[in-house]
């Protein structure tokens, strides 16, 4: 019928009509992943071009880039892209080009809805498994997938149930599945136990167990890969680490350009996102306080293959006492030196305060309190609040001043005055955050500088990584995780560390715990 046939029926006939062809709309854009990305029934998505193409490529279907930007993304011209879509999708992607968003979140909803369960047994469910290296980076991509379900009707009448871990669905077909997040663990035991038709390794480049922190992302991909149904995908979805070090790396290198066994792209922050920092400030930023850093996390290109982690495994273990609380209560004879990596406006502050008693070399250290404030998503940190509570800490160690680098310390200088609370600087520059990490990286190796156990700074300093400078010199680098941490509590211990063991044990000069002394 035409639509002017259809105008001179009756109300209920023409709804009857209209809800029908929504139906069939809505049904023919669930035929790929991205058709459901950008129809107003599922997603209601604005895709950029290469966003585009990875899903396009990834089942096989033809891309909407020419050769150029084939060759850039795909490393191969358009017409040796593989025609059957690859079990394994490899994307080196830049941060904040919706990777976690755009890519992972509409392809774990889609594979959820629309992966063929034949052999499911009475009352399994299948899942839709995500995995990040921490819960919470986990649950921020079931986060983007809750949104996408809010916002769409058809999406929202399917929920059987939701928690902050999983969102039960039921399928077109009468099926329930479930869209589950996990962290990742040593065994890759987060992926086994289930029917996957989708895996998404969010991150993956830094996957390490938080309790021993070993490196398992090829683990878990081992685990998840033997656990996919027939049509279902895994993808590695990560900012880059370092050159050649870790599954996606291994990945790229045997199948980029190729695609035999897994379809790989490298996708830089402005390709996937070409809104991005508009103006170039946020980049312009990154580059002048660390351009390999910047060149990792915009241009997704990984740090040389010259870089090593800095922090060995065997010296971080035997530093590490389980026994002892995480904070230790201030006692007689404690030299104390305090140092924060303090930021208020997008990541963490941190302080730390480090014990040390005895003298040269026979002195021994403990990381005596470490604590981190993190700002709420869209409400930055308040200075005054933050060393508020920092001075409570300080002033129970008996420690009157703290040191910071040059970031942030005016406004740490006027909120520690009123506690009387002086800022000291730390060593400035490459040569300064040398000094200070080569420090504390000699007293682990000696056996002179105890820890707690505490999975989040045990999973920072082993991601440290340094490599030779040009004349001379060495470059340390932190990753920045999507959740903004920076090697902020591994700078607050170093700091610390280095200022401990500036500390003079003289009654003049040095900050003693129950003496009470400056």
């Amino acid at each position: 019928m035409t639509p002017r046939q259809i105008a001179t029926l009756p109300a209920a006939e023409q709804a009857a009509i209209a809800a029908a062809l929504d139906g069939h709309e809505a049904a023919v854009a669930l035929a790929s992943h991205r058709t459901f990305a950008e129809s107003p029934h599922w997603c209601g998505l604005s895709l950029s071009p290469l966003v585009g193409a990875i899903m396009d490529a990834a089942e096989g279907r033809p891309v909407d880039l020419d050769d150029a930007a084939c060759l850039r993304h795909f490393g191969c011209p358009r017409a040796e892209l593989p025609t059957v879509a690859r079990r394994l999708v490899a994307v080196r992607a830049g941060g904040r080009g919706g990777k976690s968003s755009r890519l992972l979140a509409t392809k774990a909803l889609h594979a959820a809805l629309t992966v063929p369960l034949p052999t499911l047994a009475p009352g399994e469910r299948a899942v839709a498994l995500i995995i990040a290296p921490d819960l919470t980076l986990a649950r921020q991509v079931l986060g983007f997938c809750s949104g996408y379900v809010a916002a769409s009707p058809r999406l929202s009448a399917m929920v059987i149930r939701e928690t902050t871990e999983e969102i039960e669905l039921r399928r077109p077909d009468g099926l329930p599945v479930l869209i589950r997040v996990r962290a990742a663990s040593r065994g890759g035991k987060g992926g086994r136990g289930f029917v996957l038709t989708f895996a998404g390794l969010d991150e993956a480049a830094f996957f390490r167990d938080e309790s021993s922190g070993v490196v398992n992302d090829t683990e878990i991909y081992r685990a998840v890969a033997q656990r996919l149904a027939p049509g279902g995908q895994c993808w590695i979805v990560s900012t880059p680490w370092v050159e050649g070090q870790g599954l996606l790396e291994e990945t790229l290198a045997a199948n980029h350009g190729v695609h035999t066994h897994a379809l790989c792209a490298t996708a830089p922050t402005r390709a996937l996102n070409p809104t991005w920092d508009p103006d170039g400030t946020i980049e312009a930023a990154l580059r002048a306080s660390d351009p390999d850093n910047a060149d990792r996390e915009i241009l997704a290109i990984p740090l040389v293959a010259g870089s090593a982690l800095f922090f060995d495994r065997v010296s971080l273990d035997a530093a590490t006492d389980e026994r002892r609380p995480l904070d230790l209560p201030p006692r007689a004879g404690m030299i104390c030196g305090a140092a924060g990596d303090m930021a208020f406006r997008r990541n963490s502050s941190a302080l730390a305060i480090t014990a040390r008693t005895g003298d040269g070399d026979a002195a021994r250290y403990e990381l005596a309190f470490l604590d981190e404030i993190r700002p709420e998503k869209g409400s930055p940190l308040k200075p005054s609040g933050v060393c508020m509570t920092f001075a409570g800490a300080l002033s129970r160690y008996a420690v009157h001043d703290v040191h910071t680098d040059s970031h942030e310390r005016e406004d740490v200088s006027d909120g520690m005055a009123p506690h009387s609370i002086s800022v000291l600087p730390l060593p400035a520059g490459q040569g300064g955050k040398a000094e200070q990490y080569l420090l504390t990286r000699r007293l682990l190796r000696e056996g002179r500088l105890t820890i707690p156990k505490h999975p989040r700074l045990r999973a920072q300093l082993g991601a440290i990584t340094a490599r030779p400078a040009p004349g001379g010199g060495l470059v340390i680098t932190s990753p920045q995780t999507a959740d903004g941490a920076h090697g902020d509590l591994v700078s607050a211990l170093v700091g610390s560390v280095w200022a401990a063991s500036r500390r003079s044990s003289d009654a003049d000069e040095s900050t003693t715990v129950a003496g009470r002394r400056r």
